[in-house]
């Protein structure tokens, strides 16, 4: 009798923490935007991946699911998708799409990751699905979405607000009573805002009712405003807002502060004036690896290289910017595919002093792990790899077995009068990155990537972590871990720009 109170005691337990569990796992809602208006479609989250309800999806995609021997048929415009409980491939219109989680059937509803949407859905009902997964945004069909990201600098004397726009869009800025409305030739935004801290210049910033204009709420030293904007690249441009104090405010600020009138000393004419130093780096292009139909390396649960690469590409430039002044270009702003050469030209076009390409790695043995650093390898002592190097590329033997195929250029390059400094620059991201996360056991390495061949300038590789590892694959796509590789990349840039500094004639 004992033994039966207890078994069930400990299933009342299970039960409730499994109800728990469940509750817990009650998520907020993504938006479905069409050109129909906006509406809210409800989330779930089971270990951390994001779900919909399959039977939520027929109001807004018109959708008609049937369960049949174990499995779910779901109807869409005379076509059909076959999803199987627990399983990660979907069979959409006879043609077979994996996802990165497999699909669940709890409490009697069938729950499909949120990525089902764009990858199986949009192929049936013939409609481009775009997931911005940052704004929990599902834009249906063509519409003219943009991407947002503002960013804010606030002085003593000055604020400015940096609208990060992509792809392209034409803008125009106008004053209104209290703010300032920046109107987009656009169907509506997709804006990102980090949160503003309290700051004399600027209250707020919020999409405006038509959903096609940002407004920016000025504070009560707000004055007056210039604005200018600039492309970075094909894809995106900058625009750039300065807000400025009031005459009256600037003038009794001034005389605040102004010093007692004291008689200057004597002026030494034999005197020269120090030259203004500098730091060598003052333009740095990132080159966020692979995109478009080059989705690079896959983690076992779906994780695409592209996408961590683009992640961690955009935190570094934000660090930059905000934490150093220096001039950021990307190399791609979307998903979108890129050459190598053509990378190695854009950072050259924009006059860089850096260039840092970033990747993610694979490898066939899933226990291998860590970051690695690579500089640019030109030369070659065995005619082997040399008569190999006309082909397109190169199949070269990667950490822990396996291969890896790269692109490679064996003859004299740009790359090759920087070779010694993209040394020192790989040795001090090295360091940056020992510092925040784990290592590979060859932290760096020289290899003929084609990426690196044309750049003229200092230039390095970065393989952040390996995706083919089913923890760092979740590290990699978690924006703690993305954060820390930003800053410790940040690091290594202080600390190279001081060691040319060092070195300079």
């Amino acid at each position: 009798m004992q033994r039966l109170a207890t078994a069930l005691a400990c299933l009342i337990l299970a039960l409730g923490s499994a109800a728990v569990s469940w509750a817990q796992t009650a998520g907020t809602a993504l938006t479905v935007l069409s050109r129909d208006g906006r509406r809210p479609l409800p989330m779930t989250l089971i270990n951390n991946q994001e779900y919909v309800a399959v039977d939520d999806l027929a109001a807004p995609f018109g959708t008609a699911a049937r369960e049949a021997a174990g499995g779910l048929t779901i109807a869409a415009r005379g076509r059909t998708i076959v999803v199987t409980a627990d399983q990660t491939v979907v069979s959409a219109a006879g043609r077979l799409v994996s996802l990165p989680a497999p699909a669940l059937r709890r409490d009697n509803r069938w729950l499909v990751p949120v990525e089902f949407l764009p990858r199986v859905l949009s192929l049936v009902i013939d409609t481009r699905l775009d997931w911005r997964r940052p704004t929990r945004l599902l834009i249906v069909g063509d519409l003219r979405v943009p991407r947002v990201v503002a960013r804010l600098e606030s002085g003593s004397t000055s604020a400015s607000i940096t609208l990060e726009i992509s792809p392209v869009t034409p803008t125009r800025v106008s004053s209104e009573t209290g703010r300032l409305v920046v109107q987009f030739d656009a169907d509506a935004l997709d804006l990102l805002v980090p949160p503003l801290p309290p700051q004399p210049f600027l209250a707020g910033v919020a999409v405006t009712e038509t959903g096609t204009a940002v407004a920016m709420t000025t504070g009560p030293r707000y004055g007056s405003y210039r604005s200018s904007s600039s492309q970075p690249d094909a894809s995106s441009s900058r625009l750039t807002i300065d807000l400025m104090p009031s005459t009256t405010d600037l003038a009794g600020a001034a005389a605040a502060t102004a010093p007692p009138a004291v008689t200057p000393p004597p002026v030494d004419l034999r005197a020269t004036i120090p030259p203004t130093p500098t730091t060598g780096v003052r333009t740095i292009v990132i080159d966020p690896g692979h995109g478009g139909e080059e989705l690079g390396a896959q983690g076992p649960r779906g994780a695409l290289e592209k996408e961590i690469a683009l992640a961690v590409s955009r935190r570094l430039r934000t660090l930059i910017e905000s934490r150093l002044g220096m001039r950021v270009f990307l190399t791609r702003e979307d998903d979108r595919t890129i050459s190598h050469d053509d990378r190695s030209a854009f950072a050259n076009n924009h006059q860089a002093d850096l260039f840092l390409s970033i990747h993610a790695n694979a490898a066939v043995r899933p226990n291998i792990k860590g970051a690695e650093v690579y500089y640019l390898s030109v030369e070659r002592a065995d005619a082997e790899a040399r008569k190999r190097a006309e082909d397109a590329g190169v199949v070269l033997p990667a950490l822990g077995g396996g291969t890896r195929a790269i692109d490679l250029i064996l003859w004299e390059t740009a790359q090759s009068r920087y070779l010694e400094q993209s040394a020192v620059l790989a040795a001090a991201v090295e360091e940056g990155l020992r510092a925040r996360v784990e290592m590979s056991p060859r932290a760096v390495q020289q290899a003929p990537f084609r990426v690196l061949v044309g750049a003229n300038m200092p230039a390095a590789l970065v393989e952040i972590g390996y995706v083919s590892n089913p923890d760092q694959e979740q590290q990699l796509t978690s924006a703690d871990y993305q954060t820390k590789v930003a800053e410790a990349l940040l690091d290594a840039i202080v600390k190279f720009r001081a060691q040319l500094e060092r070195t300079a004639p």
